[in-house]
């Protein structure tokens, strides 16, 4: 199933004038990152997957506005028996 498809690596190298990275290890799945959008070419739609997921630890701070806080939204996901949240 495509959906599952995904690699785990380390980006052991950036280089900022290319934009180029290398990674630790070869990937096992085919992965699409079209350096321009394909919005063109497909009546608007940009079919650009996100190629690289970066861990990172996030803080979220919000104001205390009317008791309320912070507010976080998050995307849906496809759990591994299919199940869609």
């Amino acid at each position: 199933m495509k959906h599952k498809e995904s690699d785990y690596a380390i980006i052991s190298a950036y280089d900022s004038t290319t934009g180029l990275i290398t990674l630790d290890r070869p990937l096992n799945y085919y992965h699409f990152g079209a350096s321009q959008s394909t919005a063109t070419k497909y009546s608007g739609v940009d079919i650009r997957g996100e190629v690289v997921l970066l861990t990172r630890n996030i803080k979220i701070v919000g104001n205390d506005t009317e008791a309320w806080g912070c507010q976080v939204v998050t995307s849906g996901f496809m759990e591994e028996n299919d199940v869609m949240r």
